[in-house]
């Protein structure tokens, strides 16, 4: 900055310099007034209505951190405050440190400069949501999702919000029947991500599983389940069967998936996917063979015990897309 004022300071001097030599001979008093008045008349204007804060090495300098960056577009922000962008980019930038309250008060800002807009009418929904104390959606911010969704009936976090607000209220059915509407536009991994949340609303509304033809783009393993006819006896309506997928190699190590499917009758057909992993750290579509087994629990627990009916393990290759049998033929001991 003090590079630039000296040189501009220079060159004003200079033309200041050409117009009272002009003057001298002629008019010495109006020379002398305007060798005084020009500069100070310049900085007053530059003072008053320039921007010198613009000139700051803190603020010209490129950001290091989040919190510069949204120090910056305060700063920017005095000087164009009806800015639609900046407003918005900085409404995200306070998302993206969690001032979810400061970033609700500028979206409200940016909300009114663009009410039409579904994107933003949708950001304002969700910084209202993570700034409530009881983290649920207020009225307010469930007429801008329904607006939203109403412009846009295919806009994802539309949807995804709305039926997040409609499990908060106790509606698990319509919130079902909305990420079910969003189910086919995800991509593979958030499919399975949303598929354990489209299940347990299915669940709490009392209506039956989606079919597997709802899920056949995700991927996962397809698994048919049958029963030795000489064992058929022993299974009864109720009991839970357990069919899980555990890395090759690591029998005894935790399961990359797992589903429990109370017994209606045989055969089963049910998939695994990344969607059925019990740890976040450890997904089926992270190992390339996997050893698939079955297990038919009168206790209805999870671990093996004496008289638990059986399948004999079978190893996958997990880029195979064949539909793998499991026959329950044994009891365990």
């Amino acid at each position: 900055m003090g590079g630039f004022v000296f040189f501009g300071a220079l060159l004003g001097l200079l033309a200041i310099a050409l117009a009272v030599s002009a003057l001298w001979q002629r008019a010495p008093r109006l020379a002398v007034a305007l060798a005084i008045g020009i500069p100070l008349a310049v900085g007053g204007l530059y003072w008053f209505k320039g921007r010198p804060a613009a000139l700051e090495p803190a603020n010209v300098a490129p950001p290091k951190t989040i919190e510069a960056a949204v120090s910056q577009l305060q700063q920017s922000l005095k000087d164009e405050p009806d800015s639609l962008e900046k407003n918005v980019v900085l409404a995200r930038s306070f998302m993206a440190v969690g001032k979810f309250g400061d970033a609700a008060q500028v979206y409200a800002k940016a909300h009114k400069m663009a009410p039409d807009s579904g994107e933003i009418a949708v950001e304002y929904a969700e910084a209202q949501l993570r700034s409530s104390t009881d983290r649920r959606f207020p009225p307010d911010a469930v007429g801008l999702l329904e607006s939203a969704l109403k412009q846009d009936p295919t806009n994802q976090r539309a949807l995804f919000f709305l039926g997040l607000q409609r499990m908060q209220a106790n509606q698990p059915a319509e919130a079902s029947a909305l990420w079910e509407r969003l189910l086919p536009s995800l991509d593979h991994s958030a499919a399975a991500a949303l598929r354990p949340q489209v299940e347990s609303a299915r669940f709490a509304a009392g209506l039956p599983p989606l079919p597997e033809s709802a899920f056949a783009g995700l991927p996962g393993i397809e698994v048919e389940v049958t029963i030795d006819p000489t064992l058929a006896r022993s299974a009864a309506p109720g009991d839970a069967l357990f069919v899980f997928a555990r890395k090759a190699g690591a029998a005894d190590g935790p399961p990359l998936a797992v589903k429990r499917i109370p017994l209606e009758s045989f055969p089963v057909r049910l998939r695994l996917s990344d969607a059925d992993s019990p740890m976040p750290t450890g997904k089926l579509s992270s190992a390339a063979h996997v050893v698939l087994q079955a297990r038919l629990s009168k206790s209805g627990n999870a671990e093996a015990t004496s008289g638990d009916l059986e399948a004999d393990p079978v190893t996958l290759d997990t880029a195979s897309h064949e539909r793998v049998s499991l026959q329950i033929t044994r009891s365990h001991p």
